[in-house]
């Protein structure tokens, strides 16, 4: 079996990150597995108990970030450690809220790019928040259009959320929708999309395999110009310069509670929340016109 390195990327919570390095100790336990904590200088002490709990682990190592890197830097660096320190095989980016729901992962991802070849897999994310699979997602934005009117939408509603009439349009948008039927046959062939293996357009960023022939073409797994959202669209770009190919594999399943350390953040606000969101997003747009 080769050799398979987990990033997990921890923020604040270590509760759900202690869940997640233990779901990998339980599901992957007797292969040839090591994994690597980077901790986004989460300074409120628990980067310090994850360090104490794990102490003299063989099979656990722990990074600190200075700074809060944000999530493509702060994967790269654990991605880095698992090339040039531990001569990994393939490489897991995981968010420390997400879990492994079986002991499948290893074994089928070899098994997916002894296959296929492919670059990078995708597991089926299932949402801890309403059940839903987070994987394929939809198309990917790689066109002058889409980029123009993503920042139409995000100027649009970062001036709403400003002046506090968010809200107000919600409410409005939703009135003027009523009498619409849900839209049952969009979220049926997301379903029936979830129960089939493909070559996707583009996979969630939340778990991500990345196999040998993405480790040959790249050192880093994430564009560094980027601190959260979009990353998923700019890695279909980089692995379309490539001639690297994506996969979706349903039978390797996690499962991702979502939003663990945003919402453990102190003083959390949604309403600031949606407005990092918007802005992340812009900043990330400027990223994705280099590859477009």
């Amino acid at each position: 079996m080769p050799t398979f390195g987990f990033v997990v990327l921890h923020y604040l919570v270590d509760d759900a990150t202690t869940q997640c390095v233990e779901s990998i100790r339980k599901h992957c336990a007797g292969g040839d597995y090591h994994v690597v904590v980077v901790d986004n200088n989460s300074a409120n002490g628990s980067y310090e108990r994850l360090r104490e709990r794990y102490a003299g682990a063989g099979d656990v190592t722990l990074l600190h970030n200075a700074a809060n890197e944000g999530f493509a830097r702060g994967n790269n660096k654990g991605y880095e450690y698992c090339c040039t320190q531990l001569g990994c095989d393939y490489i897991v980016t995981l968010n420390n809220d997400v879990v492994l729901a079986d002991d499948g992962l290893m074994r089928w991802a070899v098994a997916d790019y002894t296959a296929t070849g492919c670059a990078v897999i995708g597991p089926d994310i299932i949402s801890g928040k309403d059940g839903d699979h987070q994987n394929p997602m939809s198309a990917v934005v790689d066109s002058p259009q889409q980029i123009h009117a993503l920042r139409k939408h995000i100027r649009r509603n970062m001036l709403l959320l400003r002046t506090h009439l968010y809200g107000v349009f919600k409410q409005l948008k939703g009135d003027a929708g009523c009498g619409r039927t849900p839209d049952n046959a969009a979220s049926f062939a997301r379903e029936h999309a979830a129960q089939r293996p493909c070559v996707p357009v583009k996979l969630h960023g939340s778990c991500l395999i990345f196999t040998p022939a993405f480790l040959k073409a790249f050192t880093e797994p994430f564009d560094p110009g980027t601190f959260l959202y979009m990353e998923e669209d700019i890695l279909v770009l980089r692995c379309r310069r490539q001639g690297l190919t994506l996969y979706y594999d349903p039978r390797i399943v996690v499962h991702h509670a979502e939003d663990v350390s945003t919402e453990a953040q102190v003083n959390y606000d949604p309403r600031r929340k949606q407005i990092n969101y918007l802005r992340y997003h812009r900043d990330s747009l400027r990223v994705v016109e280099h590859y477009v």
